[in-house]
């Protein structure tokens, strides 16, 4: 009724006749009068009743005092955390970053009343600042706000019992182990204490033994998968009978590991695998320096790329590190290596004698063994040519008209013969001479052949063994977990 007065006037509004309080209030019917008359009644009277509350329980309170109703009677404050979202973790720092609420529970005995006295309340909300709190501090804090900073207000129940749960952004510090970077496995703490209460003044309980995560965010790199809660009584050496009490969460955290997969794992696998193809690429090409150079730059510049996402510690060599130096030194081996492939194919007779040794190897034995049907090995038959025993003319051969002589005359008695003879000798010796060269730079040739296939497979024998050895280890373990 008094909405719809309201509405009325605003809608039927007339010139010069001004909306007010007093003008509704004589527009509207005695009926309403008197419901409206009594919601301010009743509204003024519960706000009557909680002030008086709040004043008689605030007069005389001292927030300083424990509220106990004997010195030596303890304050049993239960504790429990939730654990919203894990915000950072900084493993140079080794600071993990999180954003909690810290619940706290205890009895303030100068806190009560009688409900039927007050009007029914039971339950009001003061400002945690007016009451007297456990000073529970995270004992491992990493940034210098030991203490929860954001102040709210507390449930103040008719038994004196009060709940606070401040939320808090906590940055504690973790020991980060980077040995398993990228598939590590943290264990980090937060341990949560009286920073001036011992244990016989406050007692500190966990709600529960477990932290409570039915409202955690999950993060895009880390996965929790176990957490737990344990009780510590602490004696310290300047007060060994009185304990100290603390509660100290554990969280096992795992990596989600995807994205150095994807961004640096899988790109020094394809260095090493584009390393290996140096070996297929034909030594006369003249183009397998240029090829591994490429590839040791190109590593070079990736490495300067990616420096930033591997953890910067001396405290120990993670995975990831130790792959992408086992990628720089197989560059560099292939580069060296490829370099005395290069030397062995451009060797010749005239610097270099073949050992014996050398050739049963690479070119008798193990073409053989490892099935090298394509390759064609250097002839090894040589071809002694002879001149048979027949008849001829000499006649011919001088270019004289004579008469025809048997082979059986002695041919050294002419000239002309032994001019020829000579000249045919010294031709055989050349060829010969220069055959058996060729022969012998052939044999280098193939012998450099023989060590690009035989390279290019121990190469890429080494880059899935080294990738494998270096990652497999600590894949099974976590598969086990």
């Amino acid at each position: 009724m008094f909405e719809g007065t309201i509405y009325f006037l605003k809608n039927k509004k007339q010139p010069g006749v001004e909306i007010s309080f007093e003008n509704i209030w004589n527009v509207i019917s005695s009926r309403s009068r008197r419901t409206v008359t009594g919601l301010f009644v009743f509204t003024a009277y519960i706000l009557y009743d909680e002030t008086r509350l709040v004043k008689t329980l605030f007069t005389g309170y001292n927030k300083v005092v424990r509220p106990v109703t004997h010195f030596k009677d303890p304050v049993v404050v239960t504790v429990g955390l939730q654990l919203i979202q894990l915000i950072n973790v900084d493993e140079v720092n080794q600071i993990v970053s999180s954003n909690v609420r810290l619940k706290q529970q205890w009895k303030d005995v100068n806190l009560q009343w009688n409900p039927d006295d007050y009007g029914g309340i039971k339950k009001i909300r003061v400002p945690s600042t007016d009451i007297w709190r456990p000073d529970l501090v995270l004992y491992n804090n990493a940034d210098g706000d030991f203490a929860i900073v954001h102040e709210t207000k507390v449930l103040l129940e008719h038994t004196g019992m009060i709940t606070w749960n401040p939320p808090a952004i906590f940055k504690s510090y973790c020991e980060i182990i980077v040995l398993h970077f990228p598939f590590d496995l943290q264990n980090c703490s937060m341990k949560l204490g009286t920073w001036t209460y011992d244990g016989n003044l406050v007692v500190v309980n966990p709600d529960s033994d477990r932290p409570d995560l039915s409202n955690f965010m999950e993060s895009g790199e880390w996965v929790m998968k176990d957490f737990r809660g344990w009780k510590h009584w602490v004696y310290y050496a300047c007060c060994p009978d009185t304990p100290y009490l603390d509660i100290t969460y554990h969280f096992l955290m795992l990596r989600l590991p995807l994205y150095f997969i994807v961004n640096v794992i899988i790109p020094c696998m394809l260095f090493s695998f584009l390393t290996g193809l140096v070996f297929y690429l034909p030594t006369d090409s003249g183009e397998k320096m240029t090829l591994s150079i490429s590839v040791l730059l190109s590593l070079t510049v990736f490495l300067l790329v990616i420096v930033e996402l591997i953890p910067s510690t001396s405290s120990a060599v993670p995975l990831i590190g130790k792959y992408m130096l086992f990628t720089m030194v197989f560059v560099i081996a292939s580069i060296i290596i490829t370099v005395i492939v290069i030397n062995t194919h451009h060797r010749s007779p005239s610097t270099h004698t073949m050992p014996d040794w050398v050739r049963t190897v690479f070119i008798e034995t193990i073409p053989n063994i490892m099935f090298f049907s394509t390759m064609k090995r250097p002839g090894k038959e040589k071809q002694n040519k002879s001149i048979q025993p027949a008849d001829f003319d000499i006649s011919e051969i001088s270019g004289n008209q004579a008469t025809a002589v048997p082979y059986q005359t002695s041919l050294t008695k002419n000239p002309d013969v032994r001019s020829a003879i000579e000249g045919v000798k010294y031709i055989a010796e050349t060829m010969k001479s220069d055959e058996e060269s060729n022969n012998a730079a052939e044999e280098w040739k193939f012998v450099a052949m023989v060590l690009d296939h035989i390279l290019l497979c121990v190469f890429m024998a080494v880059c899935l063994i080294g990738t494998l050895g270096v990652f497999a280890g600590r894949l099974i373990e976590l598969s086990m977990l």
